[in-house]
């Protein structure tokens, strides 16, 4: 299941999303957007909200592609929103493995907590 990290845009004040999706295919076709920056389409395999399995495809920069990609592998991949309220998805070249979370470790001894009993203390 995908898990989805909701982040704010610092310079919008807008929500974006950040998840781990798969790489499908990488296209071989360098885009340019509207700054000049250099940019391949690529497919990605993800998890909707939904548990829905899907695969989308998604802009990864230069600055990310360069690093080299391998199809197979999890990438962090973020979610954001245009004006019109347009999904776009953009690909790193960074693996973000599942984290732990506090969750997973609830119920064991916590370092800030008392280990000895005080019943025990003379």
């Amino acid at each position: 299941m995908t898990k989805y990290t909701e982040k704010i845009d610092e310079e919008t004040g807008e929500s974006v999303f950040t998840f781990n999706a798969e790489l499908v295919k990488v296209g071989e076709t360098v885009l340019k957007n509207s700054n000049e920056k250099d940019y391949k389409i690529v497919e990605v395999k993800f998890h909707l909200p939904d548990g829905k399995l899907v695969e989308r495809s998604a802009m990864c920069y230069a600055s990310n592609y360069e690093h080299g990609l391998e199809v197979g592998k999890s990438y962090l991949t973020t979610l954001s929103f245009d004006e019109e309220g347009n999904p776009q998805i953009r690909m790193s070249h960074l693996s973000n493995a599942n984290r732990a979370s506090v969750e997973d470790f609830a119920g064991l001894l916590q370092v800030q907590q008392q280990v000895i009993e005080k019943d025990f203390v003379v």
